[in-house]
């Protein structure tokens, strides 16, 4: 056999095998194709089972106007962490304070069409929905926190809670008593009369408006994040809130004198919508209750406390209590009940009467 031959046999040979060997391996990465297809064509499966049990727990969104640092939030933040502790996957509760989800009324409007399923509130701010709760909020109508509570508690306060259920909130509890609303001001407010004239810084709620203007003062919307400034400015030269708000603000270091005349007595709340609370089940709705009960312990335990080292601060601070006589108060604010209730304000005739006589029961 010739070289030439030999050459070309050889060739062949490695030619042959070269594509033997190249078959193999093509049918080797075809069976390991199939096998990673195999693996994706399973895989989505997984993944959407996985997706959908995540989309299947229920969010609950709750909102407030406070900010996190406030006694409010932080009660709001106790209850919403222990319903996420006891309820697990079958519902997460989301907690969204400064005004996130918007002020109360852009809040309360948010729970009637289902865009979030509750929030902390004070009490008589829902009486845009059930105005008997906006007695709350007239100066000097309850000698105290019990007094409110009968109050509350009688037929007529049931009927407001009812009136609220039928606009679409169920209040869990309203039981977070806040400190009484106290006034501070430039100078010393011993007599209603020392308000007349003066700069007083109100919300933009109509009944502090008219509570102020009939005791003597000039009313003067401010919105509560520009309050200190406001005092700074001299744009106003007295305001009122409850005892715990005082030192958080440095209020006092701005209007100096305070008069504890414990004006009105409010009461913060846990409230969800109605269609949120009726969808969860008998054993998740004792849960949650369980949950604003606990947070309403913390609150109230903890505005005690929080008082007795804000007064020392205050009088650190350089500020003063106001010895007063409440009696030219109530007697100056009196004449509002009957002309509130002359305009409609409340629903019930006569509930300026019917509060009175249970102050002493």
């Amino acid at each position: 056999m010739s070289k030439k031959i030999l050459a070309i046999i050889v060739l062949v040979l490695s030619v042959a095998v070269l594509v033997s060997g190249c078959l193999n391996q093509s049918t080797t990465n075809t069976a390991t194709s199939t096998t990673a297809a195999e693996k994706a064509a399973t895989q989505p499966a997984e993944t959407t089972s996985a997706t959908a049990q995540k989309k299947a727990s229920r969010v609950f969104k709750i909102g407030a106007t406070s900010t996190a640092k406030d006694a409010m939030a932080v009660a709001g933040q106790h209850f919403v962490d222990r319903c996420n502790e006891l309820l697990g996957e079958e519902i997460t509760f989301e907690y969204y304070t400064g005004e996130q989800l918007g002020n109360t009324s852009t809040m309360l409007e948010n729970m009637q069409v289902g865009l979030q399923e509750g929030m902390t509130v004070a009490l008589d701010a829902l009486a845009e929905y059930s105005p008997d709760l906006g007695i709350m909020s007239m100066a000097f109508v309850f000698k105290d926190h019990a007094h409110l509570f009968k109050y509350l508690e009688s037929e007529y306060g049931k009927k407001a809670f009812n009136k609220l259920e039928e606009a679409g909130f169920h209040v869990l509890n309203y039981n977070f008593r806040k400190n009484p609303r106290l006034i501070f001001a430039k100078k010393p407010i011993k007599v209603a009369d020392d308000l007349n004239g003066v700069k007083f810084r109100v919300p933009d709620i109509t009944m502090f408006e008219r509570n102020f203007r009939t005791l003597g003062a000039v009313p003067t919307v401010v919105a509560w994040s520009e309050y200190t400034y406001a005092l700074m400015q001299g744009v106003v030269d007295a305001g009122e809130c409850t005892y715990e708000n005082v030192v958080d603000n440095d209020f006092h270091k701005y209007a100096p004198y305070i008069s504890l005349v414990d004006y009105a007595y409010p009461l913060e709340s846990i409230v969800l919508s109605t269609k949120a609370w009726e969808s969860l089940t008998a054993e998740q709705q004792k849960i949650v209750q369980q949950c604003a009960d606990e947070a309403s312990k913390l609150f109230n335990e903890s505005i005690v406390k929080s008082w007795e080292e804000d007064k020392k601060i205050i009088l650190e601070d350089g500020g003063q209590f106001v010895d007063f006589d409440k009696e030219t108060f109530m007697k100056k604010i009196a004449p509002l009940a009957e002309e509130l209730e002359k305009e409609g304000f409340f629903d019930t005739e006569g509930l300026y009467d019917y509060v009175q006589s249970l102050r002493d029961k």
